[in-house]
């Protein structure tokens, strides 16, 4: 039997404290990104590994060498980012990353233009934290999830900071082309932007070719910030462990501030990281595959209910659909869902403007879980469409 089919209930319910223990029993949460499965064996290993080793005193500011070394052997091998030691710094978690960028980069009244939006809304909240202005550059759902660069290069003013990339995208799961990318990296190139690429969800793709928007140029290394992680893929967001890379002045600079606000990154955190990156692949290839299932029967189970649009996503463990035809917004419809179904979906008005008449479902949970949950959806939507 495989580790996918079920879910412990009981473990979810103390455990996974943000998507499951805020519900009562009887309702089902897709909404937080988070695996229902617990962490693969192998990370489990390289953590009590790391606690034998007696980890506790402070390590290097940008990582443990060990775990450096591991994360720049596959930027280069995978990402074909010619990153060294010095270009790389382990941080606490994805987020943490969209925190320093914004705090780092954008002054107020700045802009910084989203590519594309809908997005994580963290995005969107760290711009406004730094008293700056999110411009939101939509992707365009006619045309089969298409990126406007010609949108994007009207986006851009005198005040625009900073191009923030989300690729693979969440939440619509696009993995953006070449020529995509390249077009993206013309205009920041042509307006001498700094670039933040967010690609945390670069090892669960379904179809096309992740690339990094920083393997393009050393001009493009130089002026992106990259942030990678953990937490999605590997089911670990409680460990809070990432990483950036850049090279050049902006990386020296990050690097200070970095030490500045947290010394390091945990080391038994950098340990689960480590195990991640060496031993990985096989526990990821099985995950993928279940979530390959998962993508195809909840997609067209949701595009078989009356009133339904749901794009196929090439990568992320998200569903989009637009519900937009029932004549509610989305925070209505996830607020009727929550009541009339007692299933827990996001909010697509959440992730910006764009996002309004969408909502995300996250299926990295069991077959029986999703199923259940997308029956009580069609039977909640039903009287909706008389």
């Amino acid at each position: 039997m495989s580790d996918f089919e079920n879910v412990n209930k009981e473990f979810l319910y103390k455990r996974a404290a943000l998507k499951w223990a805020p519900w009562a029993e009887d309702v089902i949460s897709l909404s937080v990104a988070d695996l229902d499965f617990p962490a693969p064996r192998m990370i489990k290993e390289g953590i009590i590994r790391a606690v034998n080793e007696d980890r506790t005193p402070y390590g290097s500011y940008g990582g443990d060498p060990d775990v450096i070394g591991a994360v720049c052997h596959k930027l280069n091998r995978v990402n074909h980012i010619p990153a060294s030691p010095e270009d790389v710094h382990m941080i606490p978690g994805t987020m943490f990353a969209i925190f320093l960028v914004c705090y780092y980069f954008l002054k107020p009244g700045d802009e910084a233009v989203i590519c594309p939006a809908p997005v994580y809304p963290p995005f969107i909240h760290n711009i406004l934290n730094a008293h700056a202005v999110p411009v939101f550059n939509p992707l365009d759902f006619g045309k089969g999830l298409k990126l406007d660069l010609d949108d994007l290069k009207s986006r851009i003013t005198p005040r625009t900071r900073l191009l923030m990339v989300s690729n693979p995208h969440n939440p619509a799961g696009r993995v953006f082309s070449r020529e995509e990318l390249e077009g993206i990296a013309r205009i920041a190139q042509e307006h001498d932007l700094l670039v933040f690429a967010d690609e945390l969800y670069e090892d669960m793709i379904f179809e096309g070719e992740h690339i990094s928007i920083a393997s393009l140029s050393n001009d493009l290394f130089e002026r992106t910030l990259t942030v990678f992680g953990f937490s999605k893929a590997f089911g670990i967001p409680g460990y809070r462990i990432a990483y950036i890379t850049s090279r050049g002045k902006y990386m020296k600079d990050l690097k200070k501030r970095i030490h500045d606000m947290i010394v390091h990154a945990d080391t038994l955190a950098q340990a689960a990281a480590k195990a991640a990156l060496m031993n990985g692949r096989s526990w990821l290839d099985k995950l993928m595959a279940h979530l390959k299932t998962m993508r195809d029967k909840g997609a067209e189970r949701l595009s078989q209910i009356p009133g339904v649009w749901c794009p196929v996503p090439q990568a992320t463990p998200f569903l989009f659909p637009n519900i937009s035809s029932f004549g509610m917004s989305s925070k209505e419809m996830t607020d009727y869902l929550k009541r009339q179904a007692k299933v827990i979906v996001m909010d697509g008005s959440e992730f910006g403007p764009p996002g309004e008449g969408f909502v995300r479902i996250n299926f990295a949970t069991a077959l029986s879980v999703m199923e259940e949950a997308i029956t009580r959806i069609e039977e909640a939507l039903h009287p909706l469409r008389r």
